[in-house]
This record gives C-alpha cells, sequence and structure tokens, in this order.
C-alpha cells in the first residue's frame, strides 16, 4: 500500500498558494478594480392600460459600478438595465426602488436615485362645453355678432383628478380689422398637456356686419275716445318706456321722441293693458317694435253737494 507523502504534498500546495497570490497581484497592479459612474436610461414596467403617470418618473438613474480595468474599459450604457415595476392596479402616491441589472463580474456600489416616488391616476372622460373668444376689433364702421360653432362640446380625456377640475374648452379667434363674415377651423385646448379632446377642433363664423346707428328715444302714448260717463283717465305708462331707434344719422337728428299707435278707450269703466305697436317713421328701425300700455281708468269724483242759501227765505227786517 502506497504511503501519503505529507512532505511533498505540502511543499507542491503551498507552491500553488504562493503561485495564486503572486497572480492575484500582479493581476492587481497590472489590473487594479477601479470605479465608474453611467448614466443608465429608466424604464417603467407593470403600468396597466386606462392608468397614467403624472409625475415623478425621471429619465435616468446614475449607476455606480466595480470592476478591473479591462472589465470597465468597454462598457456603455446599454450593458446595463435600470427597472421600475409598478404594481397591477395600484393608483396614488408610490415609492419604488429602482431595479438595476449589471454583466457578470462587475459591482454595483451605487444608484441614484435608488427609489422613486411617482404619482399615479386613472384614466377617465367627460363632455364639456366650447367656448370660444374673439381677439381684436372689426373695421371701423362694423360691429361682431356672436360666433357661431359646431360642434359646441367635445369630450375630454385624462387623468381624473385633472379631467375632474375642467368646466369648458377654448378656442380663440382674430377679428381684428375684419369687414366681413370671419370663418375659420379653430384648435382648441383645456390648458393642460396631459388631456387630450376629441374632436380638437371646431368650426366658427363670426358675424360681421355694418354698424347702424343707434337712438333711445321714450315712448308717447297715444289714446282715443272716451272712457264710460263718469270716469276718466287718471294715468298711462309704457312698458318699456324708452325704445331703440337705429337708421341714418340725418333722420335719428330729427327724432326726439316715439309714438304708440292710438290706444281706444271708448267706454272704458277699468283699467286697460294694451299691447300696441309703435308708429315708426320711415326709413328707421325700432327695438322693440311692441309696447305694453296700461291706461288707469277712475270714476269721477261727485262735486259736493251746494249748501242752501238761507238769505233767500229770510223777510227783511223792517
Amino acid at each position: 500500500m502506497a504511503r501519503f507523502n505529507w512532505r511533498n504534498n505540502s511543499l507542491m500546495l503551498l507552491s500553488l498558494l504562493l503561485a495564486f497570490v503572486l497572480w492575484l497581484y500582479v493581476s492587481n497592479e497590472q489590473n487594479p478594480l477601479r470605479e465608474r459612474v453611467l448614466t443608465i436610461e429608466l424604464e417603467q414596467t407593470g403600468l396597466e392600460q386606462g392608468y397614467i403617470i403624472l409625475g415623478g418618473m425621471p429619465e435616468s438613474v446614475t449607476v455606480k459600478v466595480q470592476g478591473n480595468r479591462s472589465q470597465l474599459s468597454n462598457l456603455v450604457p446599454a450593458d446595463f438595465k435600470a427597472v421600475l415595476n409598478i404594481p397591477a392596479g395600484k393608483a396614488g402616491d408610490l415609492t419604488l426602488p429602482v431595479q438595476v441589472s449589471t454583466p457578470t463580474g462587475l459591482r454595483i456600489n451605487q444608484v441614484t436615485p435608488d427609489t422613486v416616488s411617482l404619482t399615479i391616476d386613472s384614466i377617465t372622460e367627460k363632455e364639456v362645453a366650447v367656448a370660444v373668444s374673439l381677439r381684436g376689433a372689426p373695421g371701423q364702421g362694423f360691429t361682431a355678432l356672436a360666433p357661431f360653432y359646431q360642434p359646441n362640446t367635445v369630450v375630454a380625456s385624462g387623468p381624473s383628478t385633472v379631467i375632474d377640475g375642467i368646466k369648458q374648452a377654448t378656442a380663440l379667434i382674430d377679428i381684428q380689422g375684419a369687414v366681413a363674415d370671419v370663418e375659420q377651423d379653430l384648435q382648441v385646448g383645456v390648458g393642460d398637456s396631459q388631456v387630450s379632446l376629441n374632436p380638437d377642433t371646431v368650426k366658427v363664423i363670426v358675424p360681421i356686419v355694418e354698424m347702424v346707428p343707434v337712438k333711445t328715444v321714450p315712448v308717447i302714448i297715444q289714446v282715443t275716445g272716451n272712457p264710460a260717463a263718469g270716469h276718466k283717465v287718471k294715468s298711462s305708462v309704457a312698458d318699456p318706456v324708452s325704445v331703440q331707434l337705429s337708421g341714418q344719422p340725418e333722420a335719428l337728428n330729427t327724432i326726439s321722441s316715439i309714438q304708440t299707435e292710438l290706444v281706444d278707450i271708448t267706454g272704458a269703466d277699468q283699467n286697460l293693458t294694451r299691447e300696441v305697436a309703435l308708429a315708426v317713421p320711415q326709413g328707421l328701425g325700432v327695438q322693440p317694435e311692441r309696447v305694453q300700455v296700461q291706461v288707469e281708468v277712475v270714476k269721477e269724483e261727485e262735486p259736493p253737494a251746494t249748501p242752501p242759501d238761507d238769505s233767500e227765505d229770510t223777510e227783511p227786517e223792517n
């Protein structure tokens, strides 16, 4: 039976150990451990359809990695993967760890940031009204009427916390110097890039009309006939008490009031209410075209009885 030669084998093991230590020394001297910092694009996984990240998601993280010179010399950011795993169906404020994978043989010493705080919200939608505003003024002698637009509602889609606060979608149309109708297809918005609109444009028409001079004058009530015997007209009033005339300045300058058509009170023994037209001079327009007239009819007071004259029955004294 062969005997184990401890002396020879011990020397051999010692030689191997010394060779390994020498190799480590030479390796560290020739190829020492070093650090390198890389910027890695941060990805997210797990975000379900119907949810959105409102804020807090950085585009990248910095990674400090350790290895020897030969390992680090050819490293590129694409060799790493930085991931934020979002739990399914979660909404609100979340703080999640950044997970970084690295090539074999390298050590990650630091990730900045190593956690990320996110705000996640669900996507919702609702119908909102469209409002169109005018910018500028028409040409001299012209005025703009209220705009017409289609559609007058749109569907807003976005984070529920944002959608809840949206009341309308707006558009702006420029009518500066216009002397004819302005017609445009306009982009509508709500002032928040997180919200999308469907449709996102509306067709707008702003009527531009020539401005006609106007003048406000009082209404004069014209009454014909007589009330019933023993009655009289106490007062009369028109509603409205004044109207607006429109037309050429030469014609308006000659008008200081406008009369109603005749209100017949023949035989009236109580108050009358009539809607009557106005006697509009030729070449002029009036708004409104008719007024309501109220005529107050009251009984006449009977004259007081005359007391008898006692002097006629008294005989003269002798």
